[in-house]
């Protein structure tokens, strides 16, 4: 017999099933943390929240427990700046937001630089500024947290509330909980096989009863709530229709909202012609030593249209600085171009390799040739490795970095925001000179 928390011949775990369940209690809110005693079965069922709202508005799923891997699944490795690099350096969540590649509205938050569940990212003072950005644009922000997580009191009344995964009742004492979901239990031993029938069939129809008295309990409790919550509702209508001007609450501060800014790239209508396929000749642990390669080695070679990728490397802080050379179509065009290099003993036999990397930030668009090359000195001379990639009628767009996902931009864009230039995420297209 198939275990109900196994997976079914759909794909789906009995976890999300749950989610898709009490996605709809969630509709009214901007922000909800969804709390679990194990972090792959929150995660499942936060997933499956955001899957059914995300048809209805954008989301972004958050990690704040550095192990929801169901997230990654979806968006990607966990090789990338998250939430705790964006409350730690003060990045937009712009820089991290990986787009789920079959919905357009759902966006995963890695976790970013351990430590993650700790307390100065739960009650970092930005939180209630990010919830009223997604409040603002009407968009929902969930974070999978630990329910043992130092600061979660605090997360947790900066947003609309919580959903509980499989975590005792007690837990939830000062949380506002919105739903709960709460794994089956075990058929016990003893009702599965008692020696004596007569006493199974007197231990099965005192456990119905009880659980039919409970459920009776339940149900009188919250027709009595239904019966309140109208009866008050019917009793405010004639006064406010009456003319009678209500005492108004104490106005709560509102936080100024945060920059939210979950997009795609400005030009998606070039999916289908993305140079996305480069070859990546080196990487160094230094800005410096990057640079050092390209002026030892560019002139009059087939490094055409390298670029520096400053980029995270394990999940960690440290940044590598990948030359990346060349943009071609498809993976034949960067194939050949890796071998031009090992021709021109740029790139050593054996090292060196073809790299998918459709996306860049641009830094210019639709220029004219004689501009392009004013504009490449000009970004050089301020610290940045721009290329030029002309287009297919003739103009010019100027890109800096080559990545394999948005969120692999995020050390460049922070770069370009410190210069005082906004980093415009974009699909690589065109070719080199």
């Amino acid at each position: 017999m198939t275990s109900p928390l196994d997976t079914r011949q759909t794909g789906t775990t009995w976890w999300e099933d749950e989610g898709r369940r009490i996605a709809g209690q969630l509709r009214e809110v901007s922000a909800v943390l969804i709390v679990g005693s194990d972090s792959e079965h929150a995660a499942r069922v936060a997933l499956a929240i955001a899957q059914v709202e995300s048809e209805h508005r954008h989301v972004a799923l958050g990690d704040l427990t550095g192990e929801a891997a169901p997230l990654y699944a979806v968006a990607g490795g966990e090789d990338a700046f998250g939430l705790s690099d964006c409350l730690r350096q003060g990045l937009p969540l712009n820089d991290i937001a990986r787009p789920s590649p079959d919905r357009e509205s759902l966006f995963v938050l890695p976790a970013g630089s351990p430590p993650v569940a700790c307390e100065e990212i739960l009650a970092h003072e930005r939180w209630p500024r990010l919830v009223n950005g997604f409040a603002k644009v009407g968009a929902l922000l969930m974070l999978v947290v630990p329910a043992d997580a130092p600061g979660l009191a605090t997360l947790a009344a900066a947003t609309g509330g919580t959903v509980l995964v499989d975590v005792p009742p007690s837990f939830a004492r000062g949380l506002k909980v919105l739903a709960t979901v709460t794994s089956p239990e075990p058929t016990r031993d003893a009702l599965r096989a008692p020696a004596d029938h007569g006493r199974q069939r007197a231990a099965l129809m005192v456990i119905a009863t009880l659980l039919a008295i409970a459920a009776a309990g339940w149900f009188a409790r919250s027709s009595i709530s239904s019966i309140y919550r109208a009866a008050i509702a019917k009793h405010s209508a004639p006064q406010a229709a009456a003319g009678t001007v209500p005492v108004p609450a104490p106005a709560a501060e509102i936080p100024p909202a945060d920059t939210v800014r979950l997009i795609d790239p400005v030009n998606p209508a070039d999916t289908s012609v993305t140079a996305a396929f480069a070859v990546e000749v080196m990487a160094a642990n230094t800005l410096a030593g990057a640079n050092s390669f390209l002026a030892d080695n560019g002139e009059g070679t087939s490094l055409n249209g390298a670029t520096v990728s400053p980029v995270t490397v394990g999940g960690s802080t440290s940044v590598w600085y990948k030359v990346v050379v060349g943009a071609s179509h498809d993976r034949a065009g960067a194939d050949s171009l890796l071998a031009a290099l090992r021709r021109e003993r740029l790139v050593r036999s054996g090292e060196g390799r073809v790299v998918k990397v459709p996306y860049a930030l641009m830094l210019a668009d639709n220029i004219e040739r004689t501009q392009a090359l004013s504009l490449h000195e000009s970004w050089h001379r301020r610290g940045f490795n721009p290329y030029v990639l002309v287009q297919h009628d003739g103009s010019v767009r100027l890109f800096a970095g080559a990545f394999e996902t948005p969120a692999q931009a995020a050390p460049l864009a922070s770069a370009l925001r410190a210069a005082g230039v906004a980093p415009v995420l974009a699909f690589r297209t065109g070719r080199t000179y």
